[in-house]
């Protein structure tokens, strides 16, 4: 497993004809690589969005000092939480419209990464359209055109590569019914 010192990593899955999807993005004190404990076999790629350190430590050092600190609660919780995260991303992928899916990835990220300025949230590091639309699991070209709608509807503001999202104002349009 592996804990971010500082920086910024994306989780991502490839398909056999070479498809990306970004499953998560971890900044510093995150802690990524639980695929480890399936076995051998990596099913994620990590790579850093920006200059990383990270600080490794193999499954068999990381078993042992659970054992030794009694701390094995806390990595069940950790691993349950994960767990928890993943459900959530696929519930939210059947149920729920790509628009609204990509106002919940930007209010996550704003939350993990952005940095708080009155009633908005600002992402300084870049997070392409590619990006979201493999975290959101629709095109590119739609991610684009919603964003312009959020531009429109107050949701975001765009400077260069910021993005600052309007917070009350995304949680609104998030819980808002669409019958």
């Amino acid at each position: 497993m592996y804990l971010i010192e500082s920086g910024q990593v994306k989780l991502y899955m490839s398909s056999a004809g070479g498809k990306d999807c970004v499953v998560a993005i971890y900044t510093t004190g995150d802690v990524f690589g639980e695929s480890c404990f399936v076995g051998p076999k990596r099913f994620e790629t990590a790579a850093a969005m920006i200059p990383t350190s990270v600080r490794r430590l193999a499954r068999r050092d990381l078993l042992a000092e659970v054992l030794r600190s009694g701390t094995a609660e806390a990595l069940i919780r950790h691993m349950a939480s994960r767990i928890a995260e993943r459900q959530t991303a696929i519930f939210d992928l059947v149920t729920i419209d790509s628009e609204r899916r990509l106002a919940k990835v930007l209010l996550d990220v704003a939350e993990k990464l952005g940095a708080a300025d009155g009633a908005f949230l600002v992402i300084d590091h870049r997070v392409s359209h590619e990006e979201l639309s493999q975290i959101v699991g629709t095109t590119r070209p739609r991610i684009t055109k919603f964003m312009q709608n959020f531009r429109r509807e107050g949701l975001i503001d765009t400077t260069g590569r910021s993005i600052r999202v309007h917070r009350a104002k995304i949680v609104e349009y998030i819980e808002r019914d669409r019958d």
